[in-house]
């Protein structure tokens, strides 16, 4: 098991090696870990208990977080080895559906990248730009997209200023 003194001590490139070893799922309120899949839907679990946040040492501890627990992680990680970093809350609710996604956003090797969780099928320096708002809309469009093809023609755009 790790421990949080060597995991802060660890490069970019084997931090985020690490956070994709991580299990994707969460911790309730009794203190149960609660494994799933990307895909699978939280309302439809029968053994779900209610979802508590974990902080980054529970997430080392129970090697396992939701998007919002990796996120943590990551910014604290970036914070504590001075990594420039933005993190992002995307959030979708209608009647059909409510998705949301937390999402760090690292510059490294002087471009900025989405950071890799452990749902993400990429790499450290994948997709990388020059500017951080042109990385964080390019997300955002995928994060659209993906509620696009959820809901079909009753997806409607929403902006909150």
């Amino acid at each position: 098991m790790k421990n949080m003194q060597d995991i802060f001590c660890m490069t970019p490139e084997d931090f985020f090696r690490y956070i994709k070893t991580i299990r994707y799922g969460y911790r309730d309120t009794e203190g149960k870990v609660h494994v799933m899949s990307v895909g699978d839907n939280y309302d439809d679990t029968e053994d779900k208990g209610v979802y508590v946040f974990s902080s980054p040492e529970e997430v080392v501890k129970n090697n396992c977080g939701w998007c919002w627990d990796i996120a943590n992680l990551i910014k604290v990680y970036c914070d504590r080895n001075h990594i420039e970093n933005k993190c992002v809350f995307l959030e979708y609710r209608s009647p059909e559906l409510h998705q949301t996604h937390t999402q760090v956003f690292v510059s490294y090797n002087g471009k900025w990248c989405e950071a890799p969780d452990n749902s993400s099928p990429l790499s450290l320096g994948d997709n990388a730009y020059e500017e951080a708002e042109v990385c964080i809309r390019n997300f955002a469009e995928m994060f659209t997209d993906y509620l696009k093809s959820v809901l079909g023609d009753k997806y409607e755009t929403r902006h909150v200023s």
